[in-house]
């Protein structure tokens, strides 16, 4: 089992690249948009305000609170408050497009972060994570985990309306593909939210009580996963014969104890503190009319499993 994790760990670090990061903003104000408020945006927020503090420029932040209305008005509010530069967490990928287009007009670069609009080209600079590299790491865990047996696949789906959704969901399909033993059972889309993981993991362990491994695609979803396993006195540790093989992504605390206690069998953490530094960097670099070297990037997570933890915490944000 180690040697699987330390396989997917190799072929995501092979993808990484050095990174240089923010010059001087002193003087600037960059405008920050969140499109919601959970554990993970709080870090990234930390993260970002961390970054733009080094930077030595200042902060104007807003959190849409799951809300495409109110984001456009909270942007346009940045926008007529000149804000040197934008960085957004588009709720709504379509409405985003929009929303780069006026501040760009206005002479205020956009930069996306983490979700990724639907047109690129709209966009100043995107930085995210890769989901769909996330998602074939995921497939391709299940797949070598199963070792050729039939393996039954719960898949907890995101928010389908926004890129990491859909990439994390179809990627792992494609790796999938590789291993036809592999079946998933049921699909449930939850729009993001851990209740609706939590009774779509109820329904599909009572239609299939020999499930053998849950996708959750994202940390906070993982309350609701657990919960439903509990009940069914299913929640054990890795070497427990009744143990189910789960695999999620973010990195947060919630999911490294989880790693370190042998029920989530691999975490792929999103470089949150590299992906705020270059949104930063590219924030106060195109405010000052300087060139960027690429349109976008989009960083592999960090796979990392139990006997990684320690090793690995320096690099996963929520191990720390």
């Amino acid at each position: 089992m180690q040697k699987i994790v330390k396989a997917v760990l190799m072929s995501s670090l092979a993808l990484a690249a050095p990174h240089a990061f923010a010059q001087d903003g002193a003087g600037k104000t960059i405008g920050v948009s969140f499109d919601h408020t959970s554990p993970f945006r709080i870090a990234q927020r930390a993260a970002v305000e961390a970054a733009i503090k080094k930077a030595g420029a200042t902060i104007e932040f807003a959190d849409a609170n799951k809300d495409a209305q109110r984001q456009a008005s909270q942007i346009d509010t940045m926008i007529s408050n000149g804000v040197s530069a934008v960085i957004a967490m588009p709720y709504d990928i379509e409405a985003a497009v929009g929303l780069a287009q006026s501040a760009i007009a206005s002479g205020i670069p956009f930069i996306s972060m983490d979700q990724a609009p639907s047109d690129m080209e709209a966009v100043t600079y995107h930085i995210g994570g890769d989901p769909c590299a996330d998602g074939k790491a995921a497939g391709e865990y299940f797949g070598k985990v199963s070792e050729g047996k039939p393996f039954k696949l719960l898949e907890i789906q995101g928010g389908l309306f926004n890129d990491n959704g859909l990439r994390r969901s179809s990627c792992l399909g494609e790796a999938l593909k590789a291993y036809p033993n592999v079946t998933i059972v049921a699909q449930v889309p939850t729009e993001w939210s851990p209740e609706k993981a939590l009774t779509g993991t109820e329904n599909t362990l009572q239609a299939h009580p020999d499930l053998k491994g849950i996708y959750t695609p994202w940390n906070d979803a993982l309350q609701g996963v657990f919960s439903a396993l509990k009940q069914r006195g299913l929640l054990v540790p890795k070497g427990d014969p009744k143990h189910i093989v789960q695999v999620s992504i973010d990195g947060t605390p919630l999911a490294c104890q989880a790693v370190r206690d042998g029920f989530l069998d691999l975490d792929i953490a999103t470089p949150i503190t590299e992906m705020a530094d270059l949104a930063v960097d590219a924030a106060v670099k195109a405010s000052d009319d300087t060139a960027l070297a690429e349109k976008s990037k989009f960083l592999p997570g960090i796979p990392y499993g139990q006997d990684d933890t320690q090793l690995m915490a320096e690099k996963v944000w929520g191990c720390k």
